[in-house]
């Protein structure tokens, strides 16, 4: 019982500072979305028969600072430096993802996702630091592995975030990949005995029809040696409304794993557990990578509760991948020992299933480094010393 009470002290105050972490499904974040996506279906004119619609959602994303003046009211510099922002690196937001925004709060995670900042303009860093280019030795494909390897199949997004690691993709035009480079991909892979697992991605992957998507993960089944088929997407977060019952029924019919990408619990809405709940009674495995960002994520209680959040609606976190050095992106960089401090956090104090692996990415395309606690163990002339998630020791022969 004196440990028990212990656990609860522990457990108590954990409680205290993850319930200032908002979640999609809290009131405040669901009036929040209700008088955004109000404002937005009086403004075009719309039902909720539109608003379920992806495709509305795409056509009317918001992507100039005169439309989101529409919405909310920005002060002259605002307004200026969203506008110069943009003329380099353009961006679009769906009407879902936007209604999410608490326009009260500068710090909102969903508005600092989505918005342009002028830090953008910042000259810091590469557009390709994972030297992907140097990385595609045919088609579309991108490899830094021995038995692994991406196609790209499209440069589009539903959402641009501001933090993307390839924002030197995006461009002026969303294009997805012809058939040629896709075939000649597809051609690489045969060719190749050694590639078991592809990874299908962009930009957005499930931004392509589905018979484009059918046609990609036909002819990936049909080689002998691909055990594994994965798709990455942030349509779950960005535009839930593009999972549905036949999406999942094409997924779990090549077996084809999600990877998707949840940064905060205030993205976890009523509507992306649903597009969750979808894949996931149709045997879909959804997996989180998520992005650790400076003043967004990079907090342990606001880590701990988003992926705790994650657990319950059935996503299993999966990376917590420290930021890329991209250009454009200097403002979203985190120290790597405030990752350290976040995991180190997470050790007892939430379920393993709860615990992504903090990676960091090698510049080059040298592939991803786990970084851990080093301090949990040390090697003595007569054993190991080992500490607990209390800090308490031990040792061990």
């Amino acid at each position: 019982m004196i440990r028990s009470r212990e656990l609860d002290e522990i457990a108590i105050d954990d409680m205290k500072h993850k319930s200032k972490v908002r979640t999609g499904f809290s009131e405040f974040s669901k009036k929040i979305y209700e008088n955004n996506k109000s404002k937005i279906l009086n403004e075009l004119n719309a039902g909720e028969e539109d608003w379920n619609n992806p495709k509305w959602q795409l056509k009317n994303r918001i992507c100039t600072a005169d439309e989101i003046s529409k919405y909310t009211s920005l002060s002259d510099d605002e307004y200026e430096h969203i506008k110069e922002v943009s003329e380099r690196y353009r961006f679009a937001i769906t009407p879902y993802y936007f209604s999410l925004i608490d326009f009260d709060n500068p710090d909102c995670p969903i508005k600092l996702q989505s918005i342009p900042n002028i830090e953008e303009l910042d000259e810091d860093g590469e557009l390709d630091p994972m030297k992907e280019e140097q990385s595609n030795p045919l088609g579309k494909i991108t490899r830094r592995y021995p038995n692994k390897l991406i196609i790209n199949v499209t440069n589009a997004c539903p959402m641009l975030c501001r933090h993307c690691q390839r924002r030197r993709l995006i461009g002026n035009t969303e294009k997805h990949t012809s058939k040629s480079d896709i075939d000649e991909s597809i051609e690489f892979i045969e060719n190749h005995e050694s590639i078991r697992e592809v990874l299908v991605t962009g930009g957005d992957a499930l931004l392509l029809p589905n018979d484009k998507l059918e046609y990609i993960f036909n002819r990936l089944s049909q080689i002998n040696h691909v055990d594994v088929m994965r798709v990455g997407t942030r349509t779950l977060a960005t535009l839930p409304f593009r999972i549905d019952n036949e999406l999942a029924v094409l997924l779990r019919k090549y077996k084809v794993n999600v990877s998707t990408q949840f940064n905060h619990a205030c993205e976890i809405t009523p509507e992306a557990v649903r597009a969750v709940d979808t894949l996931t009674d149709h045997g879909v495995l959804v997996r989180n990578q998520m992005v650790l960002l400076h003043n967004i994520n990079d907090d342990k209680y606001c880590i701990q509760k988003t992926n705790e959040e994650l657990q319950k609606y059935r996503v299993i976190p999966y990376y917590l991948f420290h930021p890329k050095d991209i250009k454009g992106t200097k403002h979203f960089q985190v120290d790597i020992e405030k990752g350290l401090e976040i995991m180190k956090h997470l050790e007892g104090r939430t379920s393993g299933m709860c615990k992504p692996t903090y990676v960091f990415n090698s510049p080059g395309g040298l592939g991803k480094i786990p970084l851990v606690p080093m301090e949990n163990i040390e090697h003595q002339k007569n054993g190991y010393k080992l500490t607990t998630w209390e800090n308490k020791t031990i040792i061990r022969d």
